[in-house]
């Protein structure tokens, strides 16, 4: 079908493709986007009339004609196969048809509906990102054309003070001088006429940018109202990269002789005025130059990091209550791949192996513990809010190695191997103490509800379970963002992977959610289905990308691989 639509697009007049199938040329006269092909006038009644396409989007002829290029020559159809693609293989980043899997994508592992991956495209924050640049883009075109601009009418200026002055000291010599005086003037205008030239060389440069750019962004406009999701997906990455070439075009204008603001001026022999007959030259032409300083909006490059859903792959389930009732509110995954979790309402921490063995208990403490994380070896520090302790715990000799004292209800714990990053709830902050105790730096970070975090580039990123909301802090207690969405319901649990993606694990809508750090652009990764019911911790092995996840009070505890 695909290859009818092709063929139609190199003639003037368009034919409905399902007609061509049979060898009938009947003219056109609409368009379906989902299908991508050309209707007959009885065709699209069929066409809307059919259970599987009544709802697809139909445009006139008319409307198609105006489409920009980079939409038409993104197909939904694979080229190979003449088959609608409804999948994309995240390792080869491509979209392609079921036969293409046969064909190409046998050994790839991570393979998602292509629904999955173009669904909300239009509405993400990667549309936002690009439509901005454009604008940017568009702006700093203008800027730097008002610059050139302002500099041909101060090089004019320059000139007629330049002009002015040789004038004047033409009439203070003889008429021998009219010689040289002709041969200054030469100069001036040949040097000036340099400069012009490459001004206006430069402005009919920025001009046809401002041209591609108008109608890119036309191109823009029309691909989010009339563009399939993939049309758009595909349109997007275009679109980032020509805006990222003609970002760092733009960028690299800064060092170009054009944009130096340029002072000309004109040395007059000293001795001209004095030795007439011994002056061989009226002067010569100097041109000054100041780097090029006007602040410019648009990026070097755009990154386009669109959010994929990814592909959960479940590896073992854990059954806790094995041992007993309990109350999970941390968990851990050893280097060792064991598992480690926190159990409060029975002031224990329990060991599983990596098959969902029970192991052993490792302690039962006399207070009630909340977080857990790993610091090195077999060390890891536990949390007492009530106690206002920190303990920190050899779990291969099931001891208490150190006990810290912190003065404050301390909840969500996190460490790089030499220092603890501890949320104290009732000071309204975030401690950072080395491994004897010591209080290395407070920061204040308001939010009674605010218990778990992790640290990505140096932020603070944290869940406030009472207003379901992520927020992210600097180092300082600056507030940088703060996101909110209808599928992050009292999120608790919170954890990052390779990628810089946040795992939120969340109670009332029973969800493990992943938000981009990036884009704020967010995705359902685990549902009730999965098994989750009130999930309440979780932690990611970072180097065997693994996600370990625990419901809180029926001892179910979840293993998954996270595709990279």
């Amino acid at each position: 079908m695909a290859k009818y639509c092709k063929f139609s697009l190199e003639m003037s007049k368009e034919f409905c493709t399902l007609h061509l199938e049979e060898d009938l040329s009947i003219s056109a006269e609409s368009w379906c986007i989902e299908c991508q092909t050309f209707l007959c006038l009885q065709c699209e009644k069929d066409h809307k009339r059919n259970r599987a396409s009544k709802r697809h989007p139909i445009i006139s002829i008319v409307e198609y004609k105006q489409l920009p290029v980079l939409i038409l020559e993104s197909s939904n159809w694979c080229d190979s196969h003449n088959k609608k693609y409804d999948f994309f293989c995240h390792f080869h980043d491509t979209a392609g048809c079921v036969t293409c899997i046969k064909d190409q994508h046998k050994e790839c592992r991570d393979l998602s509906p292509l629904e999955d991956v173009t669904k909300g495209i239009k509405s993400s924050a990667t549309v936002e990102k690009v439509k901005n640049e454009l604008q940017n883009l568009n702006d700093d075109v203008i800027k730097i054309t008002s610059y050139l601009d302002s500099r041909l009418i101060s090089l004019q200026k320059q000139k007629v003070q330049m002009v002015e002055e040789i004038q004047c000291t033409r009439k203070s010599v003889n008429n021998h001088l009219d010689k040289i005086e002709k041969r200054i003037l030469d100069d001036l205008d040949t040097e000036l006429f340099k400069i012009k030239s490459k001004l206006e060389k430069m402005l009919n440069e920025l001009k046809s940018k401002k041209t591609k750019l108008d109608s890119l962004h036309n191109d823009f406009t029309k691909m989010m109202e009339f563009a399939t999701d993939l049309q758009t997906y595909n349109a997007l990455r275009q679109i980032a990269k020509i805006t990222g070439e003609e970002s760092s075009n733009i960028d690299n204008l800064r060092g170009k002789y054009e944009l130096k603001d340029l002072h000309v001026k004109v040395e007059i022999v000293e001795a001209l005025r004095s030795v007439e007959k011994n002056i061989t030259a009226f002067g010569k032409i100097i041109v000054k130059t100041v780097p090029f300083n006007l602040q410019l909006k648009s990026l070097k490059e755009l990154q386009i990091n669109v959010l994929l859903p990814l592909k959960p792959k479940l590896i073992s389930t854990l059954n806790i209550s094995d041992v007993g009732q309990c109350k999970i509110h941390g968990c851990l995954i050893l280097p060792q791949e064991n598992f480690l979790f926190v159990d409060r309402s029975n002031k224990r921490i329990l060991l599983f192996s990596q098959d969902g063995t029970f192991k052993r208990t490792v302690i039962t403490f006399v207070d009630s513990p909340s977080d857990v994380c790993y610091i090195e070896d077999d060390i890891v520090a536990i949390t007492f809010p009530e106690a206002r302790l920190i303990h920190l715990v050899d779990t291969e000799k099931n001891r208490i190695k150190n006990t810290l004292n912190i003065k404050g209800y301390g909840y969500g714990i996190e460490s790089d191997g030499e220092k603890l990053f501890v949320r104290i709830s009732n000071q309204d902050s975030f401690i950072v103490l080395d491994l004897e105790g010591n209080i290395l730096r407070r920061i204040q970070i308001p939010g009674d509800c605010i218990t778990r975090f992790t640290i990505i580039e140096n932020n603070i990123i944290c869940t406030n379970w009472d207003t379901s909301e992520i927020l992210s802090y600097d180092m300082n207690g600056n507030l940088l963002w703060k996101y909110r969405h209808d599928e992050i319901r009292k999120p608790i649990g919170i954890a990052k992977d390779t990628s810089g993606n946040i795992y939120l694990s969340c109670q009332d809508s029973d969800k493990v959610v992943v938000l981009s750090s990036t884009d704020r652009s967010s995705f359902t990764f685990l549902s009730n289905s999965d098994g989750l019911n009130k999930p309440f911790s979780l932690h990611i092995d970072q180097q065997r990308s693994l996600l370990l996840v625990a419901n809180e009070k029926d001892g179910k505890a979840f293993v998954y691989h996270i595709p990279k």
